[in-house]
């Protein structure tokens, strides 16, 4: 299977610990195809930054069919990073559970899907190192808090999608979390956007002028060391395999094109803000977000929205969660229309509205309601989803 036939397949989602580092991605089927795909087309293609993800030391989580744990399919990740998500029905399975076995003897984790009946009985229990639940409320269940405590596993808990919800388990001992929570913004009383950062907002003030002075644009990032020097890199690399090498970032700009130019930046911008994993993290999902709208008014000329507009409001989502700051403090910089700001203030009634829901709805997996309420192809839909994932997981994987 090629990578561009296998895009639309997958998709990750960040797993983190009770200090907001990254433990790891699962990665799942992001289309109406199974989960029986995800672990054959993984190793086909690089959507979702698996390279990126091994050279950081972070957990792969994949939820492997029968049939590829049997052929012995995990093998392909490197047993320090692999995570072996075990269905209830394969933890009493002997043929299935005497590999699993194995892969635990060679360093792979095994996390358990949780169930009260399955699970405290299962021969992998005393090698596992993760139980799964799906919701916060299964957290509460006794029988999981006295398997978790004698067999000293992680709890990794999903569907986390308050701040308050992220507080409570951590304080009752889960320690490892998924889900919206994680997106919110957590304002810190009193803080101000640094220097550095409002030096990033101003620069992207500057690049989504509507005809900038590419000139002066190119003397701004040549100032800049960081940029200029990651720039320069990037094209540089084996991947542009350009005949002669670049040595100035006007020559940067003529070569790559301005509007992937931009793209670049925008990119390298939010992730040069972002002074945490999670806002790391972060800055993934906006990229992504931004992707998602921009392509899907491109596809359906949904209600005559532009798309470099619909890429703004979705990358610009996130800055309050990124910056630790009020939505509104953030909207001083930012060079958008009123209907733009006032969406991102959360306004139920602006026209951007069902769109800003079914962006949201696509990170929950709830989108099909909504998509078809629209008039919206659900596939279509979870495609571009999907695919605005591989896209922001290539260009920030480059600007890091």
């Amino acid at each position: 299977m090629s990578s561009n036939a296998s895009l639309y397949l997958l998709t990750r989602l960040p797993i983190f610990q009770a200090n907001k580092t990254v433990w790891g991605y699962e990665i799942q089927a992001a289309s109406d195809s199974s989960n029986d795909a995800v672990g054959t087309t993984i190793i086909a293609g690089d959507s979702v930054g698996l390279q990126s993800i091994v050279a950081r030391s972070k957990k792969i989580l994949i939820a492997y069919t029968y049939g590829q744990i049997v052929n012995e399919l995990p093998h392909a990740i490197p047993a320090a990073n692999s995570a072996i998500q075990v269905a209830t029905e394969y933890q009493v399975d002997t043929t299935i559970t005497q590999v699993l076995a194995r892969f635990h003897s060679e360093g792979h984790t095994l996390a358990l899907e949780w169930h009260p009946a399955t699970t405290p009985a299962s021969p992998l229990l005393e090698k596992s190192h993760v139980i799964t639940i799906a919701s916060p409320t299964a957290f509460e269940d006794p029988a999981l808090q006295a398997t978790a405590q004698k067999t000293h596993a992680l709890i990794l808990c999903k569907n986390v999608n308050t701040e308050e919800e992220f507080r409570r388990l951590a304080q009752q001992g889960c320690g490892l979390f998924q889900g919206r929570a994680f997106t919110q913004p957590e304002i810190i009383p009193g803080k101000k956007i640094s220097a550095h950062q409002s030096s990033r907002l101003r620069l992207l003030e500057v690049i989504e002028q509507e005809d900038p002075d590419l000139n002066k644009l190119a003397q701004t990032v040549q100032t800049d060391v960081t940029l200029s020097y990651k720039l320069l890199a990037y094209l540089n690399s084996p991947a542009f395999g350009f005949a002669r090498k670049i040595e100035s970032i006007r020559q940067a700009i003529t070569l790559l094109g301005w509007r992937q130019m931009r793209n670049w930046l925008r990119a390298m911008l939010l992730a040069d803000m972002a002074q945490s994993e999670q806002q790391t993290e972060l800055a993934h999902f906006a990229l992504r977000r931004g992707k998602f709208l921009e392509e899907l008014v491109k596809t359906y000329d949904y209600w005559d929205f532009k798309p470099e507009e619909m890429f703004l409001l979705g990358m610009f989502s996130l800055l309050d969660a990124m910056l630790g700051v009020p939505m509104a403090t953030v909207l001083e910089s930012l060079p958008i229309s009123d209907a733009q700001k006032k969406a991102l203030l959360g306004d139920p009634n602006c026209a951007h509205r069902p769109l800003l829901d079914l962006m949201l709805a696509c990170e929950d997996g709830t989108e099909e309601p909504l998509a078809q309420a629209l008039g919206l192809d659900i596939p279509t839909v979870k495609r571009l989803h999907s695919e605005a994932t591989a896209w922001a997981t290539a260009i920030l994987d480059a600007s890091l």
